[in-house]
């Protein structure tokens, strides 16, 4: 059983306004936090006492609405995937630390894509954010435009001190990260994939 991370919890309630159910971590400060608030580390996945990369167990939620239109896409699999890889945002072998994990999965034709956009994720304040296979479509519209708007807002001088100041240990997954985990381009500035995403948040 794992603690929760009450200043998390309330950005990705209040903030984000995500069902209960899509309450996702996607980013950590530290080995700890991901201990802590995420689940257990079962396995180090880059070289002995590295702390680079981890095999991470996750329980399942107790309960999830089923009646969110979400969980009709095949792709939802992956968002309460039981196993799950993080890794520190400057390790570079995250590829082979996937592959290490999942040896019989065919990521051939994929793009192992930080959820959370590394340079985001440090000027945020954390260190480590999970990995996922998406298409290379999916991983190269999430790098547009939206996401160096992100990356040059929390780089401001009030955001950086907000986020220094702020008391979470992780941060749970917004529309836009949601999208992405399902595979679906989020497209350029005004991101109508994430807005039509909406929709998947509806119960049918």
């Amino acid at each position: 059983m794992v603690d929760i991370d009450i200043v998390a919890k309330s950005d990705v309630i209040n903030r984000w306004g995500m069902p209960e159910s899509l309450h996702l971590p996607i980013s950590a400060k530290n080995k700890e936090s991901i201990s802590k608030y995420i689940g257990n580390i079962v396995a180090e996945l880059s070289a002995p006492n590295t702390n680079n990369a981890f095999l991470v167990e996750v329980s399942v939620p107790t309960s999830i609405n089923t009646k969110l239109a979400v969980w009709k896409l095949p792709e939802s699999k992956v968002l309460h995937q039981t196993l799950q890889v993080w890794v520190h945002v400057d390790y570079k072998g995250y590829r082979k630390a996937y592959i290490k994990a999942f040896p019989d999965e065919d990521i051939s034709s994929l793009i192992l894509d930080h959820i959370q956009n590394r340079k985001m994720v440090k000027v945020m304040g954390f260190n480590y954010t999970r990995i996922i296979p998406v298409s290379r479509g999916a991983n190269s519209s999430s790098g547009a435009l939206s996401e160096q708007w992100g990356i040059k807002y929390h780089s401001t001088p009030q955001m950086r001190k907000i986020n220094s100041e702020k008391k979470s240990f992780i941060q749970y997954a917004d529309l836009s990260s949601l999208v992405k985990m399902l595979n679906i381009k989020t497209g350029g500035g005004v991101m109508d994939a994430v807005n039509e995403a909406q929709k998947l948040l509806l119960e049918e």
